[in-house]
């Protein structure tokens, strides 16, 4: 079988949590479908959320905040690449997070286009911790408008940091992401857990 495109950009791929490895072995037709909890979403300034309630349009970014918010995720392998649909459901609201992540083999990177349409591009860095979890950060971005990618300066990037676990006590997922700007400090935080759901369709 072809490796998929995450055992190849991951850094020490063999060393993640044997779950994590499973989870993210997409190759072919193979989906994850998983709904869980994130206990809190919260970070970015009255303004910072101005600014984000745009993304909604996008599909990508969100302003709303809280605790206790269900969730679910949605990967997809595809052709070119992988679909990352995330659903967020707060009272009354229903939020999306839509990306699709692409490898690039010659620069041994994963490239994740966020939104639909996409707006935004960033490089990625995958590599596992020494505990067994998954630590994405990101490196370049590039603002998408009419066909044409406009690298943006450090200073208007969004720097995010991910780490994905595998709890074998609660026999689930973790999940922790912090993004936030050299200017504006935290733009978003969101920590939680998931179960993959066995047998339904995504």
């Amino acid at each position: 079988m072809t490796d998929s495109m995450y055992e190849k950009a991951i850094i020490h791929y063999q060393s993640l949590h044997p779950m994590l490895q499973k989870r993210y072995r997409l190759g072919g037709s193979s989906t994850f479908c998983g709904e869980g909890v994130m206990s809190e979403i919260k970070g970015g300034s009255l303004f910072v959320r101005m600014l984000l309630k745009t993304g909604v349009f996008f599909r990508c970014f969100f302003s709303e905040r809280g605790k206790d918010i269900p969730f679910t995720i949605e990967n997809k392998n595809r052709l070119n690449g992988v679909e990352w649909n995330r659903t967020f459901f707060f009272k009354g609201k229903t939020r999306y997070f839509d990306a699709v992540m692409e490898y690039d083999e010659r620069e041994n990177r994963i490239l994740d286009y966020f939104g639909k349409p996409h707006i935004l591009l960033s490089e990625l860095h995958l590599e596992a911790s020494s505990a067994g979890g998954l630590v994405i950060t990101s490196g370049k971005q590039w603002l998408l408008i009419g066909g044409k990618k406009i690298l943006l300066p450090a200073w208007l990037c969004g720097s995010s940091t991910v780490y994905e676990a595998y709890d074998e006590e609660m026999n689930c997922f973790s999940i922790k992401v912090h993004v936030k700007n050299r200017i504006l400090g935290t733009l978003f935080f969101y920590r939680g857990t998931f179960r993959e759901t066995e047998g339904e369709i995504c």
